[in-house]
């Protein structure tokens, strides 16, 4: 009899509880219960005492999130195992569904396996593996996840979703897609809502058109516009530009490198350093600032050449062009000179001094109001200098000097140094004559063109053209510390010593 009491006892709650939307636990008061909302049967089972086992559109409610399955496990209304078309709403944006789920009322959380998504407007995060906190809405994931978020898929092995920041922290071989580039990094910060990426290691992008390495910035992979840091590096079919820190608009294909920045040209053996540098694709044009210099490899030499701004341009896939604007130094080891403003066109091998050129080769100085420099591919072949030019070269480590001035100069030189000069127009020269290796006399010519051949130096023939009038003195009888042409103006100190010496103080300033 008490037996049968029992059964219809039982069977009596079974029908109540199959009831359609009939809650079937007690109120929560103090929020650790999970209150079922629907199950088409409740029984028990044999091997689990305090559970109940809830079959058939199973649906429980727990702090505002709604947790709905085929068949759940309830252990004392605080724990729950469920399986079958698993899935966790909560409020009205996020969506998370699996195939088995473990769910703590006193933690909230929840651990789901097999097939795992969690979908949040625009975002679907995919794994096989994850812990979802119901409370503070975070997804996480540590065997391997994907995350699609428009034109952008990320993959990962570790990754952590943040709701309420709509932001995703990816960890271990983290690869983002998208149609344009791709990204790899080893730790990577994704917010869903910007769609900007931020580096926190070493990391790569990669498209058709150019390479990006950093080890600290972000991109926005919506508008396509970056800033990287520590080793920034960006690398283009003939360019590599680095600096301390690098922003790059993809769109624009514009960068601008800032402090320690070099643009290495890898097609024309050529550097553009400075602290702020401007790189545009298109066209292939970058300006420099705050003590920028330009270097180009000639065979075993190096062409430095600073100035307050520079400007280089690629004409083409194997030449380039040179502006250079005010405080202009330049360097190369037989060659120094400064300038106001200068051009360099690898075209021709033609640089090109302007606004008061001085220019030195070994024991020799050249000035004129324009300076021609023909740079060679090897060496210096020689230079022109156009009105009021005036060509001075010293004589070993004496007051000694053969000076020639006229409209304009030629120069040409071989092995380092100046082998024939062309004077043209209203021309003088100084030149010290010698008998067997001795300094004899100062010859001092007029004439409207004169043709000198140097030797070690020294001026050992010349050819004096229309009318020249001529003074010979002897040595004794010259005074070599007034022996010196009109404009004669020797200036060695301001020549520059190195590739380190051409940026100075604003009062050493030409």
């Amino acid at each position: 009899m008490k037996v049968e009491k029992y059964i219809l006892w039982l069977w009596l709650l079974c029908l109540g509880l199959a009831v359609k939307g009939q809650q079937v636990t007690q109120p929560d008061t103090d929020g650790k219960i999970i209150q079922v909302k629907h199950a088409s049967k409740l029984s028990y089972d044999k091997n689990f005492v305090n559970a109940k086992l809830l079959t058939g559109n199973v649906v429980c409610e727990h702090d505002g999130a709604v947790l709905s399955c085929d068949t759940a496990y309830l252990f004392d209304d605080k724990r729950m195992k469920a399986r079958g078309h698993i899935s966790i709403v909560k409020g009205d944006s996020i969506f998370v569904t699996g195939n088995k789920l473990d769910y703590e009322s006193s933690t909230k959380l929840a651990v789901l396996e097999g097939s795992v998504r969690c979908v949040e407007k625009d975002m679907i995060l995919t794994t096989d593996y994850m812990t979802f906190d119901v409370a503070k809405s975070v997804a996480n994931y540590y065997n391997g996840g994907k995350i699609i978020n428009k034109e952008n898929t990320l993959v990962s092995k570790n990754g952590h979703y943040y709701s309420k920041s709509k932001e995703v922290a990816f960890h271990y071989d983290v690869e983002l897609t998208n149609p344009d580039y791709k990204m790899k990094s080893d730790t990577l910060r994704y917010n869903t809502a910007t769609k900007i990426a931020y580096f926190l290691g070493p990391s790569v992008i990669t498209s058709k058109e150019d390479y990006i390495y950093c080890e600290n910035g972000w991109y926005d992979t919506e508008k396509e516009k970056s800033q990287f840091s520590r080793n920034a590096l960006l690398v283009t079919k003939n360019q590599k530009l680095r600096g301390d820190s690098l922003l790059y608009d993809r769109k624009a294909k514009v960068g601008r490198a800032f402090n320690n920045v070099q643009l290495i040209d890898t097609s024309q053996k050529s550097i553009l350093y400075g602290n702020y540098v401007e790189y545009h694709q298109k066209g292939s044009k970058a300006w420099a600032t705050r003590k920028p210099v330009y270097a180009r490899i000639i065979e075993e030499d190096t062409l430095f050449l600073g100035a307050d701004t520079l400007f280089h341009t690629d004409v083409d896939s194997v030449h380039n062009f040179l502006n250079a604007y005010h405080h202009v130094r330049i360097f190369k080891k037989d060659m120094q000179a400064i300038c106001d403003s200068a051009t360099f066109d690898t075209r021709d091998s033609l640089m090109q001094l302007f606004r008061m050129p001085m220019l030195w080769s070994h024991n020799s100085q050249a000035t004129a109001k324009h300076i021609k420099v023909f740079v060679g591919d090897k060496t210096l072949n020689g230079f022109r200098l156009e009105s009021n030019a005036f060509l001075i070269n010293r004589i070993d480590s004496t007051e000694m000097f053969s000076q020639l001035s006229g409209k304009t100069i030629d120069g040409f030189i071989k092995k380092d140094t100046i082998r024939k000069a062309l004077v043209r127009t209203n021309s003088e020269i100084y030149y010290y004559v010698k008998s067997k290796g001795k300094i004899i006399a100062l010859n001092k010519t007029q004439c409207e063109d004169v043709q000198i051949y140097f030797k070690k130096g020294d001026v050992d023939q010349s050819t004096f053209l229309k009318k020249p009038t001529s003074t010979i003195t002897p040595i004794k009888e010259v005074n070599v510390k007034e022996a010196r042409l009109k404009g004669f103006n020797w200036q060695p100190n301001k020549k520059p010593l190195s590739a380190k010496d051409l940026h100075v103080s604003k009062s050493s300033k030409p």
